[in-house]
C-alpha cells in the first residue's frame, strides 16, 4: 500500500511539470498538433521499455473491453488538457482537470468494488465543490477563451478519471508501460483519422519546438507509468487521489513562477480543490 501511494505521488511529480510544459507547447505548436506529437513520443517510449516487460496474465476479452475504453479516454483527456491549458490559465483550468479523481475513485468503487473511508469521501466533495466555484468565475474575471477552456478542463477531468483506472486494469496482460503503449496506440489510431478530417495542422514539430514536444511526451508517459505500478500495488481508489495532487503542485507554480492572479470566486475554487486533493490522500 504504502509503495503504492509513493509511486502516485511520483506520478504527481511528474504530472506538474507536464502540466506547465503542455502549456508552452499548446501555445507554440497549438492544441492538436502539440496533443499528437506528444503522444506519439510518450506512446514509442512506453512501447520500447515494455519490451523488457513480462506480463503475468494472458490477454483476454477484458483486456481488450479495458484497452478500448482507455484509448477512447485518451482521445478526450488529451484533447481537453491540451486545448484547455492552450487558451486558460493553469490556475484556473488545473484545478477541473485534477477532478478526474473524484471519477476514478467512482469506478474504483462502484466497478471494481473498492472502499473510500469517510475523510476521503470528504475529500471528493471538496474536489467537485472547488470545480464547481472555479467554473463559476464571473465572465469579467476571465478572458473569451478562458471561459471556452472550462469545457475543455471538463472533458479532461472526465476522460482522465476513465483513463487511469482502465491503465491499472490493463496492466496484468500488457505491463506497466505495455498499457501506456496499448491506449496510446488506439488513441493515435482515432485521432489522426479524425484530425485530418477536420483539417488540423498534424506536422512534425521543427527546431527547437522538439524539445517541448519531448518533455510533454516523456513527462506524460512517466507519469502513467508511475500509475501503473501503483495500482499493482494499491487499490484505484488510493493511488489517484496521490497522483491528482499534481494539480494543487500546478497551481502554487502558476502562483509563484507565472504570477498568475485569478478572481477571487476563481481562486476559492482552486484552493478548495487542492484542498480536497490533499484530503483524499490521508
Amino acid at each position: 500500500m504504502v509503495l503504492g501511494i509513493l509511486f502516485g505521488l511520483g506520478a504527481s511529480a511528474s504530472w506538474a511539470v507536464a502540466n506547465v510544459v503542455v502549456q508552452r507547447s499548446s501555445r507554440r505548436l497549438g492544441a492538436v498538433r502539440a496533443a499528437l506529437w506528444a503522444q506519439v513520443i510518450g506512446g514509442v517510449g512506453a512501447a520500447l521499455v515494455a519490451l523488457l516487460e513480462h506480463p503475468p496474465e494472458p490477454w483476454s476479452a477484458s483486456a481488450t473491453a479495458w484497452a478500448a475504453a482507455g484509448g477512447v479516454a485518451a482521445l478526450v483527456a488529451y484533447a481537453g488538457l491540451f486545448t484547455a491549458t492552450e487558451g486558460g490559465r493553469l490556475s484556473i483550468v488545473i484545478p477541473i482537470i485534477s477532478s478526474w479523481s473524484v471519477l476514478s475513485a467512482a469506478i474504483g468503487i462502484g466497478v471494481l468494488g473498492e472502499h473510500l473511508r469517510t475523510v476521503q469521501l470528504a475529500g471528493a466533495a471538496l474536489v467537485v465543490a472547488g470545480a464547481w466555484l472555479v467554473a463559476q468565475t464571473p465572465e469579467n474575471a476571465t478572458t473569451g477563451g478562458e471561459r471556452s477552456a472550462l469545457g475543455s478542463a471538463l472533458a479532461g477531468a472526465l476522460g482522465f478519471g476513465v483513463l487511469i483506472p482502465a491503465i491499472g486494469q490493463l496492466a496484468p496482460a500488457a505491463g506497466a508501460l505495455g498499457s501506456v503503449a496499448v491506449v496510446m496506440g488506439i488513441e493515435l489510431l482515432l485521432a489522426v483519422p479524425i484530425g485530418l478530417a477536420l483539417g488540423f495542422d498534424l506536422r512534425p514539430p521543427r527546431g527547437d519546438e522538439w524539445r517541448m514536444a519531448l518533455a510533454a511526451g516523456l513527462f506524460e508517459v512517466l507519469g502513467f507509468a508511475c500509475v501503473a505500478l501503483a495500482t499493482a500495488r494499491a487499490p484505484v481508489a488510493v493511488v489517484s487521489p496521490a497522483a491528482s495532487i499534481s494539480g494543487a503542485v500546478t497551481v502554487a507554480w502558476a502562483w509563484l513562477v507565472l504570477r498568475e492572479r485569478p478572481g477571487a470566486v476563481a481562486l476559492a475554487g482552486a484552493a478548495l480543490g487542492a484542498a480536497g486533493v490533499l484530503t483524499l490522500s490521508l
